[in-house]
C-alpha cells in the first residue's frame, strides 16, 4: 500500500489485542473501519486455512477464534467483489518475468479449503479469461508486489479485478503451491514452458548464488 500498489482496506490484530480490548469493542471497531462483507484470516499459513467470509457483526468473533487457531495474527480486510486470478512470477536469466494469469472460480463463490481441495468444486481457466488489457495490469500489479516485498525467485500474486477491471492485490505468496494441482504449474503449462525444466533452472539460480 506505501508503494501506491492497489490493496483492500485492512486491520492486523494480535490475538493479546483481542482479549484485552474485548471482542465487542472491536466488532464495533472493525466494522466502522473494514465495513461488511469482510474477510478474516491468519497472517501466516497457506490453503485458506482459517479464512472465513464474515457478513454481520454476530459472524465477526467466531471468525477471529478460527484465525488464532492457526498464529497470533488476524488479518482483517475488506471482501473485494470481482473476478480472482493468481499470477506467478518467475526469475530468470536475471529478468522478473509475470506468467499468464490463472482464473479461479470455484462453486460457492469463496476459494476456501473445501474449494480448492474437493474436487469439482472450482474450476481454473488458464490463461484468465480477461481482456488483454486487465491481463497486463494484473501481471504488472504481480511483478511490482514481488519487487516491492523484496521476493526472490518464484511467488505468486493472488488479485482480484474488480468490475471496472482495476486489480487489486490481496496477498502475495513467497512459497507458493507447486503440486499436480497447485495454480503456478497451470500457468506454467499455459506460458508453453516444461514445468520440469523451469524448476530445474530456479534450483540451478540458487545453486549458482551459493557458489558465487
Amino acid at each position: 500500500a506505501r508503494a501506491g500498489l492497489a490493496t483492500p482496506r485492512m486491520a492486523a490484530l494480535p490475538h493479546d489485542m483481542f482479549r484485552e480490548l474485548g471482542a465487542a469493542h472491536l466488532v464495533a471497531a472493525l466494522g466502522e473501519r473494514i465495513g461488511y462483507p469482510m474477510i478474516v484470516k491468519p497472517a501466516r499459513s497457506g490453503s485458506a486455512l482459517g479464512c472465513s467470509k464474515v457478513t454481520s457483526a454476530a459472524e465477526l468473533p467466531t471468525a477471529m477464534v478460527n484465525a488464532y487457531a492457526y498464529g497470533d495474527l488476524a488479518v482483517i480486510e475488506e471482501f473485494i467483489e470481482g473476478t480472482e486470478v493468481a499470477v506467478p512470477v518467475v526469475e530468470l536469466d536475471g529478468q522478473v518475468l509475470p506468467l499468464p494469469a490463472v482464473e479461479i472460480r470455484p462453486n460457492s463463490g469463496i476459494y476456501d479449503y473445501t474449494a480448492r481441495y474437493t474436487a469439482g468444486e472450482t474450476r481454473f481457466i488458464a490463461p484468465a479469461d480477461v481482456s488483454d488489457e486487465v491481463a497486463a495490469a494484473c501481471a504488472a500489479l504481480a511483478v511490482a508486489a514481488h519487487q516491492v516485498l523484496g521476493l526472490r525467485d518464484l511467488s505468486r500474486a493472488d488479485i482480484i479485478v474488480r468490475p471496472d477491471g482495476t486489480p487489486v492485490c490481496i496477498e502475495t505468496n513467497s512459497a507458493p503451491g507447486m503440486t499436480e494441482t497447485s495454480l503456478m504449474p497451470l500457468s506454467v503449462e499455459a506460458a508453453g514452458y516444461n514445468f520440469g525444466l523451469l524448476c530445474a533452472q530456479l534450483v540451478d539460480n540458487a545453486w549458482a548464488r551459493r557458489l558465487a
